[in-house]
């Protein structure tokens, strides 16, 4: 089915996006982004989360150069205009901290150590 066939969305594999969180704030991150880039896809929501997901955590890991890169190419793959990047900013910011808030409340620590 194509994701947006009938005006319907595909969510792809949702169970994917919670296990590369859930990976993330063990401080599994080489697990979390590959699992997050395994399920990277622009045609489910589930995909557009896990390709969002690569860029928290990769942000979450101090990798800020490759997750600008990732961040841009995303950008750039969706023709987003600067209303839209700012939005999408705005939500990697929010996620990145509901992670380290995550982590804190299950670990006593809000990063990796």
């Amino acid at each position: 089915m194509a994701a947006f066939a009938s005006g319907c969305v595909s969510l792809g594999n949702t169970d994917a996006v919670n296990k590369a969180n859930e990976l993330a704030i063990s401080c599994r991150t080489d697990e979390a982004l590959a699992l997050a880039a395994q399920t990277a896809n622009g045609q489910t929501l589930a995909g557009g989360i896990a390709e969002l997901q690569r860029v928290v955590f990769l942000r979450d890991a101090g990798r800020i150069a490759e997750a600008d890169r990732a961040l841009q190419a995303r950008n750039q793959r969706v023709n987003a205009d600067a209303a839209a990047r700012a939005e999408t900013e705005e939500s990697v910011r929010e996620s990145l901290t509901e992670l380290r808030t995550e982590r804190e409340e299950r670990t006593d620590s809000a990063v990796c150590k």
